[in-house]
């Protein structure tokens, strides 16, 4: 039964993939803007919403309406595949990608299509070009950039925070949000060592609900005088305080500083 709900699942997918890559490269190239968003990013919020009742994925996250108000960055912390999903069915936000994505069809065509910067990790003029174009690019609709850099094991803990996206954000003095991602169960969703599809078939052949929470802590709106380093410290502290209790202590994390 697990085979057969994988493959239906995926099927679907594949389909609304393909009509969602079309649409959007059929009307990327429209000045229309709505809610001074390109038209062609708000074809993405539908189909991520349709995701999650096919995946059987329950999603809260109790401050959703920030976002879309949001002239800034967003900081969450990087657990799965599932996380860029999740924030495009609250609002198209747009991302910092890893340079290889751009090259993957359908995925990467939209996420070229919808603005996405993208970096190469390893290669040091591309992180100076990318933090260049974030220096400079309209923070409205917010960009998301995951300090972690990267999905790692285990996921357990938060891993320390690269200090780039700080140092952007205090540079700029551009005001950001720190989310926490939190899975039940984080085995099912959690993106390892693996090939993509092995991912992405342990999470389409399961039938149980994978229940997922975005947490937000409170917008912080960085000064000249603040450290990058002081800046990531303090906000790693914060969302691995979120992170460990569940949300539970989120009120008295985020009166302590952050």
């Amino acid at each position: 039964m697990g085979f057969i709900r994988g493959v239906l699942r995926l099927i679907s997918f594949i389909f609304l993939l393909l009509a969602l890559t079309l649409l959007v490269l059929l009307t990327a190239w429209l000045p229309i803007r709505f809610k001074g968003v390109r038209f062609s990013a708000w074809l993405l919020v539908p189909v991520c919403r349709l995701l999650l009742p096919l995946f059987n994925v329950q999603f809260t996250a109790p401050d959703a309406a920030r976002i879309p108000r949001h002239d800034g960055f967003i900081f969450p912390n990087h657990l799965s595949f599932l996380d860029i999903i999740l924030l495009l069915t609250i609002f198209p936000v747009r991302f910092l990608s890893k340079a290889e994505i751009a090259n993957w069809p359908f995925i990467g065509w939209i996420a070229r299509a919808v603005d996405t910067v993208f970096v190469n990790r390893e290669d040091k003029n591309s992180r100076e070009k990318a933090r260049a174009s974030l220096a400079h690019i309209h923070t409205f609709p917010a960009v998301v950039l995951f300090p972690e850099g990267g999905i790692y094991q285990p996921p357990t803990a938060l891993k320390p925070f690269r200090f780039g996206a700080f140092e952007i954000a205090q540079t700029g003095s551009v005001p950001f949000i720190p989310a926490v991602f939190i899975y039940d169960p984080i085995d099912i969703v959690f993106w390892r060592d693996e090939p993509l599809f092995t991912a992405v078939w342990r999470f389409a052949s399961r039938s149980e609900p994978i229940k997922a929470r975005l947490y937000l802590l409170r917008t912080v709106q960085p000064t000249p005088e603040d450290g990058p380093q002081q800046l990531a410290l303090e906000t790693h502290g914060a969302m691995a305080a979120v992170y460990k209790y569940g949300g539970g202590h989120e009120e008295d994390v985020i009166q302590s500083g952050i």
